[in-house]
């Protein structure tokens, strides 16, 4: 598989490297977002020990620790077999051969060696403190319990606190380092691959080679036999015990119930309880909480955050009897099909935000962006605002941002419509109003000359400068 992307992440990794001397690196984030591809790359030219913990007890781990060791010591197809009864003296062990070599040290998946092993955090913090910094051992820490590595190793509770030198916290690609992966497919596809995938690397690679995205979609979820079909319970089964309820509560999500009453309701349990639930699928990254901009107390409502589950839980789900017949194919040309315009415009939504935040030539500094709903007191009826962006120079300058993914040109009403919001809600003196469509704009709007005023296609979005 060729790496793709990871520019910055790989510079950073290579810069501290090169210093030649102790380092400890923390990398983390969500399951199949991309660590050990990362690790792997970094350390193809180098002289490394990469050991990925497993999920089993002490004795396992100990086992698979000594063959790397070995390994790396003495090459895979050799005679010579040693074996180390704890922790402590296997990384011993590591820093003898970094004494004359500038070796790195790779632990992926570090949760699962503390899991029957509590002390071994202690045991990294005095291997780190002194055995590693004398040798100058290169170490990297990974783990894809992001809950774990915050609040256990980057925290200041954790017993190796302050012995990192970096972290890197992976995210998914968005969606301008998505297309890099899939450069042959037209604009429209390539916003629904991220759409669906949300830019995950694993769930990209399941779609290459593909011809059409409907092909890697009926094949890789739509079909009992494909990578993906099962994928949302593998994540939550792995990191959830009562793995039925936070299904029911990203379900109700993913339908369109996004308060906390109405989600509590749906699933028949206490708002109180629902929320502590809700908060552990924030953590792991799979919801967020979103409230107006610059409101952060009322109207908060929740979205599922990760694309793949969304999707899923909307297509696939609900549809488990008609895939497990055979008949994904015709699930996405009967049903999937007519509703992807839809499906796709928050996707786009997202887009848009991800541009105006990393790509755009923006006309101030950027203090917070987001989106704003609320009444409108001349209609007394709700109003709403796709992006809303606030300058930290000046409060009371702003973008205030459309965003239609639809295959009619967008004409001057949605203008005026913006126009009339922000009059009615008092929002900023000074307002750019971005406009985002799908499939342009009508004559009308083209010829509008107001230097407050941009507009912005698919198209525009994709050929973004980096």
């Amino acid at each position: 598989m060729i790496f793709i992307g990871r520019k910055n992440e790989l510079a950073f990794l290579n810069e501290q490297y090169q210093r030649k001397e102790y380092g400890c690196i923390v990398i983390y984030g969500r399951r199949r977002v991309g660590k050990t591809a990362l690790i792997n790359e970094f350390c193809k030219d180098k002289s490394a020990i990469i050991f990925s913990a497993v999920k089993g007890n002490e004795n396992e781990n100990l086992r698979e620790l000594s063959r790397v060791i070995n390994e790396y010591q003495y090459g895979i197809e050799n005679e010579i077999s040693v074996s180390f009864s704890d922790l402590r003296s296997a990384l011993i062990a590591i820093s003898h051969l970094a004494e004359n070599k500038h070796i790195v040290l790779c632990i992926d998946e570090l949760p699962y060696l503390t899991a029957f092993n509590p002390s071994a955090l202690s045991v990294l913090q005095h291997f780190l403190d002194n055995e590693a910094r004398k040798a100058g051992l290169f170490v990297i820490l990974s783990g894809s319990s992001v809950s774990f590595m915050e609040d256990k190793v980057l925290s200041e509770k954790s017993p190796v606190f302050g012995r990192r030198t970096g972290q890197i916290k992976l995210l998914p690609f968005d969606y301008l380092e998505t297309e890099e992966w899939f450069p042959e497919f037209s604009d429209e596809d390539k916003a629904l691959i991220y759409g669906i995938t949300g830019g995950v690397p694993y769930y990209m690679e399941c779609f290459l080679g593909q011809k059409t995205v409907q092909e890697a979609v009926v094949k890789s979820i739509l079909s009992t036999n494909g990578l993906l079909f099962a994928e949302p319970s593998f994540l939550l089964r792995e990191e959830l015990k009562e793995s039925v309820i936070y299904d029911s509560i990203l379900t109700t999500i993913a339908s369109g119930r996004t308060r906390l009453s109405e989600i509590a309701s749906e699933i028949g349990i206490e708002t109180g309880l629902c929320s502590t639930y809700i908060k552990v699928l924030m953590n792991l990254g799979f919801i967020r909480k979103e409230s107006p901009i610059g409101e952060k107390t009322r109207k908060t409502f929740y979205r599922l955050d990760d694309f793949f589950l969304l999707f899923w839980f909307r297509f696939v789900y609900r549809y488990f009897s008609v895939i497990s017949s055979g008949r994904g194919e015709e699930l996405y040309e009967k049903i999937i099909k007519d509703r992807i315009p839809e499906y796709m415009g928050f996707i786009f939504e997202r887009m848009a935000r991800d541009y105006i935040e990393k790509y755009a030539d923006t006309p101030f500094l950027i203090k917070d962006i987001g989106r704003w709903w609320g009444g409108n007191p001349r209609t007394h009826k709700e109003a709403e605002i796709d992006i809303v962006a606030i300058s930290a120079e000046n409060p009371d300058e702003g973008i205030i941002a459309s965003c239609k993914y639809r295959n009619k040109p967008m004409d001057t009403d949605e203008l005026n419509l913006m126009k009339e919001y922000g009059d009615a809600m008092n929002l900023f003196r000074k307002r750019h109003y971005w406009m985002f469509s799908k499939a342009g704009f009508s004559e009308e709007f083209r010829n509008i000359k107001d230097d407050n005023v941009k507009q912005f296609t698919l198209h525009d979005l994709f050929i973004a400068t980096r």
